[in-house]
């Protein structure tokens, strides 16, 4: 009985290798002709020479909030960038202020080095974001914006900093996943 067992394994291993050989082709389509203009299938990355492996770059992760910053006329903009982002699914202002007291980092309440400014634009967002991600902080060429963090992302809540050279006249903004700060040094034009 035990020889048996072992021939019938043996003959359905033998069976399964044929399907597979023969690309399990039953009631299979034929594959349509290409235009002699299509573009080609890509090619796995064949490990080989070290000229190949040095020319690979892997893509740079963008995984995290994008801060921007532009300028529209006399008013200047920062946006904090929550779409795209895997699990991230809404955005909520609860509160904002601007004040001297620059960031810290959440859990640990350090300073959060390199975020530049005389005044700081602190919004409070609550974020569904389950990853917690932060990003930056930035800088900014620009007279008013000069630096922008997501420096506290977590249980659900998280804290958008924006450095200023000066106290300014400020909106904020949600659409979608985004967080839209408009901002002058006289009021804004509304």
């Amino acid at each position: 009985m035990f020889s048996r067992s072992k021939l019938i394994l043996a003959a359905g291993s033998i069976a399964l290798s044929a399907l597979a050989a023969a690309g399990c082709s039953a009631g299979a389509q034929p594959e349509a002709q290409r235009p002699a203009d299509a573009p080609q299938q890509v090619q796995p990355l064949q490990s080989g020479s070290s000229e190949q492996a040095s020319t690979f770059q892997a893509p740079v992760s963008t995984d995290k909030p994008d801060i921007r910053a532009g300028v529209h006329g006399n008013e200047e903009r920062v946006v904090f960038d929550f779409s795209g982002l895997k699990g991230v699914d809404g955005i909520k202002v609860m509160k904002h202020e601007l004040n001297e007291q620059a960031p810290v980092w959440g859990g640990s309440g350090e300073p959060v080095e390199g975020i530049t400014g005389k005044a700081f634009l602190h919004i409070y967002v609550e974020v569904a974001d389950p990853e917690r991600r932060t990003a930056g902080p930035e800088s900014f060429d620009q007279r008013l914006a000069r630096s922008a963090v997501v420096n506290d992302n977590s249980h659900g809540t998280g804290e958008l900093t924006i450095g200023l050279a000066q106290s300014v006249d400020y909106e904020v903004l949600v659409e979608g996943e985004k967080v839209i700060v408009n901002m002058a040094a006289g009021p804004l034009g509304r």
